[in-house]
């Protein structure tokens, strides 16, 4: 695992960017919000896994069901986690697209996208400490590819850190 140029100042920001929004078995901060919002390293996929009963997703939603109120709850409480509270309860990738790579799209949804090629480096935050677990070169015929890969590599932590009754 590479350790070298992670500035790790700038991907805990990255967590108080925007509301994370809850995904099956993990948060998301959608849209790839964070470059407009003073995001100093790209675009950015935040993604945040429960490693504590306290966040579960599964455990949540059969308690709030679609009650919009107490979800708002438990994303405001996520929000005012300090660091040390985060690296207890989350573990994180962080997929980030280099601002190099990017150009302002004003009149899409998200405000910056990709141009091709690009690079997209995944940032892991296990047990408090980052590193940077692979970086992807990114074609437009093989992005669809790679992002089910991402999908997948989620999906597999999510199940890791899954907490069963």
């Amino acid at each position: 695992m590479i350790q070298t140029n992670i500035n790790r100042k700038e991907l805990y920001k990255i967590f108080k960017y925007d509301e994370f929004s809850e995904r099956e078995g993990y948060y998301q901060i959608p849209y790839y919000g964070c470059p407009y919002k003073g995001n100093e390293l790209g675009n950015a996929n935040v993604i945040l896994i429960p490693k504590t009963k306290r966040f579960d997703t599964y455990a949540i939603t059969s308690k709030c069901n679609d009650n919009e109120p107490c979800w708002e709850k438990v994303r405001q409480e996520i929000s005012s986690l300090s660091i040390e509270e985060l690296n207890k309860h989350f573990n994180a990738v962080i997929f980030i697209i280099d601002k190099k790579y990017l150009e302002h799209t004003p009149h899409l949804e998200t405000s910056y996208n990709p141009k091709y090629p690009y690079k997209e480096d995944a940032y892991v935050l296990e047990n408090g400490k980052w590193s940077i677990r692979k970086t992807y070169t990114i074609t437009d015929e093989i992005e669809q590819e790679i992002h089910n890969l991402q999908d997948k590599y989620i999906d597999s932590l999510v199940e890791e850190y899954r907490f069963r009754e």
